[in-house]
């Protein structure tokens, strides 16, 4: 796994930081503060940045790295213009994420190369969007302690998100288990379900456990919390959902560079 580390650090920051800008909806200005915005904007060119240092010393081609450069360009000074207008177009955002989302896939095929396909980049960027929604709920859960009478309906809305990334999620992952194989060094050809039993497979199924059944499971505990209007109760379990999810996508990146399942 630590031959890998860089490109997975890589995917997961670059990946989150490209894909967060769009839960920004979720929230309108009119329903919130601008400090929300300033504080998510700011910490997408962090995360960006240190996603973009750990590219470059991956030597990139050329053109990737100018894409990745002209989009952090792009939410610097997004957040520069924005950071105290009290006037916030999320079209502009979402413009920039989506370039960001363009250059996800040419980032995905610098790393991904011996296995390119529409596939990958599809996993790459839903578990993108799973670690983006529930890192924005947590925040937004934190949110309620600094703004008075926060309608709950925007973290219960942040909540269905996450239901939906999962669920797409699970499904996906079901489907591959089930119907792709693994071929071992003895060219013996095995189920991943069977795989996944045996001992260098045994992380991929602590990948499913965490990455998958966890936060599903805390998503029942989350939404019934939300509905006793308990939003730091939501926030803790979220805090929860967020080692899980992490933890469970930092083992799925490492299983798709090494083994190019797209899990």
């Amino acid at each position: 796994m630590f031959s890998s580390f860089s490109e997975i650090i890589t995917l997961i920051f670059l990946g989150f930081a490209f894909v967060y800008p769009f839960f920004l909806w979720i929230t309108p200005l009119k329903t919130i503060d601008k400090g929300f915005y300033r504080f998510n904007l700011g910490m997408c060119c962090i995360v960006g940045a240190i996603g973009g240092t750990t590219f470059h010393f991956l030597n990139p081609d050329f053109v990737s790295e100018i894409y990745l450069w002209v989009w952090f360009g792009a939410i610097m000074s997004i957040t520069a213009i924005y950071w105290n207008s009290n006037h916030i177009n999320n079209l502009v955002i979402t413009s920039i994420a989506i370039f960001g989302i363009v250059t996800m896939i040419q980032v995905v095929n610098n790393l991904t190369h011996d296995f390119y396909s529409y596939g990958v980049w599809f996993i790459v960027l839903l578990g993108s969007a799973i670690t983006a929604a529930v890192f924005f709920a947590m925040i937004l859960g934190h949110w309620y302690l600094n703004v008075v009478a926060l309608p709950i309906k925007l973290l219960k809305k942040a909540t269905l998100v996450m239901w939906v990334l999962l669920f797409i999620r699970t499904i996906w992952d079901v489907l591959f288990i089930s119907i792709d194989s693994f071929v071992d060094s003895f060219g013996i050809s095995h189920s991943i379900w069977v795989y996944m039993l045996q001992f260098e497979g045994f992380l991929l199924l602590v990948a499913f456990f965490m990455g998958n059944i966890v936060p599903i499971v805390l998503n029942i505990f989350i939404w019934n919390t939300l509905k006793l209007q308990a939003t730091q109760s939501a926030t803790g379990l979220l805090y929860v959902s967020v080692l899980s999810i992490l933890f469970g996508d930092l083992l799925y990146k490492y299983y798709l560079l090494q083994y190019g399942f797209l899990l």
